[in-house]
């Protein structure tokens, strides 16, 4: 007996239709386990000038960074295992680069960014970053104008104004001089340190005898110098370059009077010493704005093991790359790596890598890193950065100590 030919339609539509799920199911599944099994990437900026005259600042920010990614890749986040990626993009120090390139990160959907070098780079990058709630780690800009009321931005290191609370705090808390002298060397940076530096002792009921402004210039320093033996003041501080401070203090001690010489890091340099009788410097106090973890000869064990790993980072890539200008990790070098374990930190606290969930995470950091105690007030500032104090004894600076 013959098939019905219906019949025959139905069954062929049948198996066709059972045929089509049957291969849909197998695709669906292997579909899901391709997904299952493809890597899962973190993606963090590196933004940075990575050429011209000013590339090693790129190159130090990058090697600090691809340290710090050595040791913490794979990290597991919300029950998922992520390798980090690090992508660099250089902004050439140029503020519309910045912006460009800023805009560039949020196009690859990179996590979170660590830079820029300038102050001006990374107040451009920062208005695209905000604009998108990227949050940005910034290693190396201490201008206090470079902040942003959204929430992203965390700066590493300490403000160009904590830097000048430190040096009054210096004045009333540690020394208490009695009758004391601000001079500032007539260029701008010294000008506004010392303006901001009056402002915080008006602040705190502080008391200075007088205020001097000189350029260098041997024959006004004899005046000031003059001027000074007058005033009697038992400390005198001076914002300015190591050889506007020897000329100074060489002047004073000439004229007999013995006070005690402050100044910041232009003034600290092992040069000084050449440029006048080392008796003249003895005593000479220098307010570094390190904390003491980082600063000259500092015996931290974190970070001496730093930058030993620095080194020998450094001397497994020179041999291959030309373009390496670095001889060792630089001064922003510890705050580059401190960033990346500060975005993994808030990361792994909020369980997840998307911006949005772990961005407010970053305001409650508290890690120990390199550079010290790592928390941020509510600006988003280094809470309570530390500054070094050096002195002159024997000829030599060393760390001062009450």
């Amino acid at each position: 007996m013959k098939n019905h030919p219906i019949k025959n339609i139905y069954s062929f539509f049948k198996y066709f239709i059972i045929s089509i799920l049957l291969f849909s199911a197998i695709f669906i599944i292997f579909s899901a386990s391709a997904c299952e099994s493809k890597e899962k990437v973190i993606k963090i900026g590196s933004q940075a000038v990575f050429s011209g005259d000013d590339l090693f600042y790129g190159q130090d920010q990058a090697i600090s960074m691809e340290i710090a990614v050595s040791e913490l890749s794979p990290v597991r986040i919300g029950g998922f295992d992520y390798r980090i990626n690090l992508v660099k993009k250089d902004d050439e120090g140029n503020a519309e680069k910045a912006f460009l390139v800023a805009q560039e990160f949020v196009e690859e959907n990179v996590a979170a960014v660590v830079g820029s070098t300038f102050n001006g780079t990374t107040k451009a990058a920062l208005t695209v970053y905000s604009e998108y709630n990227i949050p940005m780690l910034a290693p190396c800009s201490q201008a206090v104008e470079v902040q942003s009321a959204s929430g992203i931005f965390y700066r590493m290191i300490i403000n160009n104004s904590q830097k000048i609370e430190n040096i009054a705090s210096f004045f009333t808390e540690s020394i208490k001089p009695e009758k004391l002298l601000l001079i500032d060397n007539g260029e701008e940076y010294s000008v506004k340190l010392t303006d901001h530096l009056i402002e915080i002792f008006n602040s705190k009921n502080a008391s200075f005898a007088k205020r001097y402004s000189v350029k260098f210039d041997p024959e006004q320093y004899s005046i000031l110098a003059e001027n000074i033996l007058i005033d009697e003041p038992d400390y005198v501080f001076f914002s300015a370059n190591y050889n506007e401070v020897a000329l100074l203090i060489t002047k004073v001690r000439e004229l007999g009077l013995l006070c005690g010489f402050i100044t910041e890091e232009p003034g600290m340099n092992k040069g000084i010493s050449a440029l006048t009788n080392k008796e003249y410097l003895e005593g000479l106090i220098a307010i570094v704005p390190e904390p003491p973890s980082l600063a000259k000869y500092s015996e931290d064990k974190r970070a001496i093991e730093f930058w030993r790993k620095y080194n020998d980072y450094l001397n497994k890539i020179d041999d291959d790359d030309d373009e390496i200008v670095l001889t060792g990790p630089g001064q922003y070098a510890p705050y580059s790596y401190d960033s990346v374990y500060v975005i993994i930190d808030a990361m792994k606290r909020a369980n997840s890598i998307l911006p949005v969930d772990f961005k407010d995470k970053l305001k409650s950091t508290a890690l120990d890193g390199v550079s010290g105690k790592i928390e941020f007030n509510s600006n988003g500032e280094r809470l309570k950065p530390l500054s070094t104090v050096f002195i002159i004894k024997n000829g030599d600076w060393v760390r001062y100590s009450n």
